[in-house]
């Protein structure tokens, strides 16, 4: 008799690539460790809706936007049929460790709850900003280091069948409803995007790659539309630096972090918050000591 092949679909939505570097390092950590087959399901406008039926292990995977999921990611869950009888996890990430991005996920367990299903674990990755400033090369070598050791954690849990939960409360999920308005920001803001057609080449690549299909093209002109969520990817993988993103301009980051060079450089040591513990960067003191107690618990 053959052994059943145990399978796993990480469905996720990624803005900037962030979250897409995320499922692919779960997908290797599941199939090096031989536990899950696993697949993987990117969310954007066109998506038709998964059949978890042929699923073991399902794992939800977005980046936090103003402390609530995506709105592209709460819509596709609200077509999405949940199963009974399968692991459900959350792995989602951020730029900051704030305690107001613990419910973010308020939307993905209610609708659990609602169809009676367990909620396995939850577990809050650290990414790079793809807004506001751009982190150093430094920085995101000691990020990517603390997301290894979170998915170490992550898989032994799975093994263990150990529940992981991410703390919140009243206060935190009336402030993530608050800043739903965010959602609104988008469409808004979206009108006051302009591109510089002194730098532009017109390799479209920003409309092709809106996950929204926010961005036409009209009379040779690119036009944007009120379907903005506010991912960014138009403006932070132009080639040429051509999109202002009106309002929030003056927070633009642009050009891709290059992971591969970054992980691969001997030279970047990875120890920045050695020598950052004041202003944003205290926030982090706090999360790295509890990532590193909970690691070295399970593994020394």
């Amino acid at each position: 008799m053959e052994n059943k092949i145990n399978k796993a679909v990480i469905i996720y939505f990624s803005g900037t690539g962030n979250t897409s570097f995320l499922a692919s390092l779960i997908k290797e950590r599941l199939e090096r460790e031989n536990l899950y087959l696993t697949n993987i399901c990117s969310i954007d406008y066109k998506k038709e809706v998964i059949d978890l039926s042929s699923y073991d292990l399902i794992i939800f995977s977005y980046p936090i936007y103003a402390f609530n999921s995506p709105i592209i990611f709460d819509k596709y869950l609200k077509k999405l049929k949940f199963i009974k009888n399968k692991k459900y996890y959350i792995l989602k990430q951020s730029g900051e460790p704030l305690s107001l991005n613990n419910s973010s996920s308020a939307f993905i367990k209610r609708k659990l709850r609602k169809n009676e299903i367990k909620l396995n674990g939850e577990y809050h990755f650290l990414f790079p900003y793809n807004i506001h400033f751009r982190y150093s090369d430094e920085f995101v070598k000691e990020l990517y280091n603390s997301t290894l050791k979170l998915l170490d954690i992550f898989i032994y849990d799975l093994k263990n069948s150990k529940v992981s939960k991410i703390k919140s409360n009243p206060f935190i999920y009336l402030n993530a409803l608050i800043f739903k308005i965010q959602r609104l920001g988008g469409p808004v803001n979206s009108y006051f995007y302009k591109i510089d057609y002194s730098k532009c080449i017109h390799c479209n690549k920003c409309m092709n790659d809106c996950p929204t299909n926010n961005i036409v093209k009209v009379n040779d002109k690119y036009k944007f539309n009120n379907k903005c969520i506010m991912c960014m990817r138009c403006s932070f993988f132009c080639p040429k630096d051509a999109i202002n993103i009106g309002m929030l301009e003056k927070w633009k980051v642009n050009g891709a972090y290059n992971y591969e060079k970054i992980i691969s450089d001997n030279k970047i040591i990875g120890d920045f918050l050695k020598n950052h513990q004041k202003g944003f960067y205290r926030f982090f003191k706090k999360y790295f000591k509890n990532l590193n107690e909970k690691y070295d618990k399970y593994f020394k």
